[in-house]
């Protein structure tokens, strides 16, 4: 019996969790486009950062269930715009970060937020040891951002000022509105 209810509950952790990965996502867009596509962070430095080629908005309810947008910069274009001020939330995103020379990219979905398709900047190392500590190094640094990203946007997201943050995302909403 205790165990039915113990499936039960991780069930529905399962199907109802998304909702803070889909806020996450879309104040990552939010991040981006209002910080000039630059975000400092105290450990890290700062990066340049910003929604690439693919981005994925869905809502709960409605007749139009998703938005798919592909190629060229789907966070300036019409349909995203439309979409958000639908109520529809980033359901996955491709994001680019750079660092001087240094490139990455990566996809996120709202249900996991796991990385997915990560392309790490190039290295050029003498020999494979010296090349994969590199590549892992890499990796590393992209989890760091994302992890200090996320603990950001949670850390933001159970204080009172998370309620200032809303205002700024409204704000944000309407200035699409206008575009």
């Amino acid at each position: 019996m205790q165990t039915e209810f113990l499936e039960e509950g991780l069930r529905f952790l399962q199907t109802n969790r998304a909702f803070i990965g889909r806020e996450f996502l879309t104040w990552l867009w939010f991040l981006s486009e209002t910080q000039g596509h630059r975000i400092r962070l105290p450990e890290l430095g700062e990066f340049r950062f910003f929604v690439d080629d693919r981005l994925v908005l869905t809502s709960p309810g409605g007749s139009v269930h998703e938005n798919v947008l592909k190629g060229g910069t789907p966070a300036y274009a019409t349909e995203a715009k439309v979409s958000l001020l639908s109520g529809k939330l980033v359901q996955e995103a491709k994001f680019v970060l750079q660092e001087s020379e240094r490139q990455w990219s990566w996809t996120m979905r709202a249900d996991d937020l796991s990385l997915r398709g990560v392309k790490l900047p190039a290295v050029s190392e003498p020999d494979a040891a010296a090349h994969m500590a590199s590549r892992v190094r890499m990796m590393q640094t992209l989890v760091d951002v994302v992890d200090g990203l996320f603990h950001q946007y949670m850390t933001l997201r159970i204080t009172p000022a998370f309620e200032q943050e809303l205002d700024r995302v409204s704000a944000w909403l309407a200035s699409k509105e206008g575009a």
